[in-house]
């Protein structure tokens, strides 16, 4: 399907009609593609990556860092990493910079955190961390007692980043890990940890470049508690943290389902879709020149045959003449004049369906434009005569001289014939 040559010239074999319901067609044809082209270009602006989720085997995963906050004035008292080698158990006290307590004169709260050394790795030997809180005060009634949690993934700990500081996968897991937890209660606290391939915005993104990726982590918690078997302990805490797993953390990695790439392959088939119901209603542009409209759609079948009777009419072959056939003459029954005058309207009606149907005229005049004059009259001459030289071959000894006559006349026929059939013929030859 080609605008500039549908544009530039009409088959005279077809009625004029037909060329303005091709045009109109193919203007309606395109008019759908460059708005489904439009829907291609938005979606790919306003799509969003997606999460491809996979597991990767790891060493050891650290613990996670815990924020806690009350009106009351707690600490923590005891922290201790419980191990586990050889099948013996055993203990060992936190760094005394894991803890960290202060208060905080605008919200009046007390805070502890608990942020682990970098060393202290969950791992087949470390089994899970202990941590024993007491409320330093008397507890009294109608005051709020409980004692709020959050927890973040040590490696990317947000909770003394800023309001306006935060991005998106900061919202997203701000409160993701918030507990309120009460005294004369002791919990187990279960993590896995998770890692987040945060894609870095750029434009190359949109187009199918492999981006850059940032990485961040997050935690996902689950806490169970429940009462401590000393009642009296109403002033005492006990929080147990341990992993889901320390051998497999989960991997969520951003990738773009949609880019300009992709979108050149469903254009790609959108374009061949245009192209099939084209040939399906017209015709393809060589061997099968008409489609459904010319075959059988509002009498564009009987138009396109008159025009064809006018403009290419019917010269049988040679092979199919019957000597009893009026109006068909044998070959030997015509003269010379009459043979010739045949020869020629035949090549005319011939060439003419090839130049509309089957070969590319001006891609042949192109080639032949691109050759020198003195190569083009060569060539023509050393053709005629090897045409002249194979067609003496091939006659009978017993020839008579009228005869070879006639085999001179019509090779000389073959020469006069009009420009196009000699370049055609000389192209080809080259």
């Amino acid at each position: 399907m080609n605008l500039t040559e549908l544009l530039n010239r009409q088959r005279r074999s077809e009625p004029t009609i037909l060329l303005g319901l091709k045009i109109f067609t193919m203007i309606m044809l395109i008019t759908c593609l460059t708005g489904y082209l439009t829907v291609v270009i938005i979606d790919v602006k306003q799509d969003a990556p997606i999460i491809k989720t996979s597991f990767i085997d790891v060493d050891g995963v650290p613990p996670p860092s815990l924020h806690f906050g009350a009106s009351y004035n707690f600490s923590i008292s005891t922290c201790n990493q419980y191990y586990y080698v050889n099948g013996v158990f055993s203990y060992l006290d936190c760094s005394p910079d894991d803890i960290n307590a202060y208060y905080d004169q605008e919200t009046k709260l007390y805070f502890v955190t608990y942020y682990p050394s970098p060393d202290v790795i969950f791992n087949s030997s470390l089994n899970g961390v202990g941590l024993i809180m007491s409320v330093n005060e008397e507890i009294q009634v109608g005051k709020t007692s409980f004692i709020n949690l959050m927890a973040f993934d040590s490696e990317y700990d947000i909770f003394n980043k800023k309001l306006n500081e935060f991005t998106n996968y900061d919202s997203s897991i701000r409160t993701l890990n918030r507990y309120s937890i009460e005294p004369a209660q002791s919990y187990d606290f279960a993590y896995s940890r998770i890692v987040r391939d945060i894609m870095v915005p750029s434009w190359m993104n949109d187009f199918g470049v492999p981006p850059t990726y940032e990485q961040k982590s997050n935690i996902e918690s689950t806490l169970l508690g429940g009462p401590l078997p000393d009642k009296s302990m109403t002033e005492i805490l006990s929080f147990s943290i341990e992993p889901k797993s320390y051998s497999v953390i989960q991997v969520d990695k951003e990738v773009r389902s949609k880019t300009y790439l992709s979108g050149l392959g469903l254009m790609g088939g959108a374009w061949g879709l245009t192209v099939a119901v084209y040939t399906f209603l017209f015709g393809a542009d060589t061997l099968r020149p008409w489609g459904a409209v010319q075959l059988y759609c509002c009498g564009f079948s009987r138009l396109t045959r008159k025009k064809l009777k006018t403009t290419l009419p019917t010269i049988p072959f040679f092979d199919t003449m019957d000597l009893n056939t009026k109006n068909h003459p044998s070959r030997h029954a015509l003269s010379l004049a009459e043979q010739n005058e045949l020869i020629l309207a035949r090549i005319d009606s011939l060439e003419l369906f090839l130049q509309e149907y089957v070969v590319d005229v001006r891609y042949l005049d192109s080639l032949r434009d691109g050759l020198p004059t003195t190569n083009i009259m060569n060539n023509l001459n050393n053709h005629g005569v090897q045409n002249l030289k194979e067609f003496d071959s091939t006659s009978t000894t017993n020839s008579t001289v009228s005869t070879v006559t006639q085999q001179q006349d019509f090779v000389s026929a073959n020469f006069t014939q009009n420009s196009t059939y000699n370049n055609f013929t000389t192209i080809k030859y080259d």
